[in-house]
């Protein structure tokens, strides 16, 4: 099994400290940033096997993330990532190339799903 390096895009720290803790028990390298610009800076100094964004961002709203991130990396797959019903920006962001949208609360069993769906890869 290959060890991905994964990004998280969460202005909440309990969201990373997930990913942390569970993607990484399977050793699995996982960078945490909490706002656009820490974004944009990741993904130009590492390459990233997938990327999972929230879609409320303090910032700027998840969407325009994710635009400026496939300006970048235009074949990274994302994942958008939201606790609110918001059909409308899921449809946009599908449209803007994401992968997939998850509804917080999410499990582990979620993610190897979504993973395996945008890579072919068991996690």
């Amino acid at each position: 099994m290959k060890h991905l390096k994964i990004l998280v895009v969460d202005d909440k720290k309990v969201i990373g400290d997930f990913f942390i803790l569970t993607m990484g028990y399977y050793g699995h390298h996982i960078t945490v940033v909490h706002d656009l610009p820490d974004t944009l800076k990741a993904i130009k100094l590492h390459q990233f096997d997938i990327a999972f964004m929230d879609m409320m961002m303090p910032d700027k709203d998840g969407v325009e993330v994710l635009k400026e991130v496939k300006a970048i990396t235009p074949d990274l797959p994302v994942v958008m990532m939201s606790g609110y019903s918001l059909d409308d920006k899921r449809q946009q962001a599908r449209l803007l190339g994401a992968v997939d949208c998850l509804k917080k609360p999410f499990e582990v069993d979620d993610i190897r799903r979504v993973v395996k769906e945008a890579i072919g890869q068991e996690i």
